[in-house]
């Protein structure tokens, strides 16, 4: 019986390497970099979290046309993405590993 008490991946968000085979992994950023991942209109591009997290405030980027804010608190907590009106844009929180694998032609932010 399987104790569920315990997080069986203890120790996995701090290590750099990745314990099972994910295929191509882009060399744009560590595999295990967490990065916001949005989608607009057909365009993906990930946001670094750490490099979001070095300037707290208002971060103000186009892709694809559309504005995009991301709101980043003292602490480093993102508190919101929107758009140029305030409107919510829909996004991830992600390895990038993760995110490259089903965003193969995503771009990556400050890169």
């Amino acid at each position: 019986m399987k104790d569920y008490s315990r997080d069986p991946y203890e120790g996995y968000y701090r290590v750099g390497r990745i314990w099972f085979p994910v295929g191509k992994v882009r060399k744009d950023l560590s595999p295990k970099e967490m990065v916001i991942g949005l989608e607009i209109n057909g365009r993906a591009r990930a946001y670094p979290v750490s490099l979001l997290q070095k300037s707290p405030g208002i971060l103000k980027d186009t892709l694809n046309g559309t504005t995009v804010l991301i709101e980043v608190q003292e602490d480093g907590e993102i508190s919101k993405v929107t758009d140029g009106q305030g409107n919510p844009i829909h996004h991830v929180f992600s390895y990038w590993f993760a995110w490259q694998a089903f965003n193969a032609d995503t771009s990556v932010y400050g890169k």
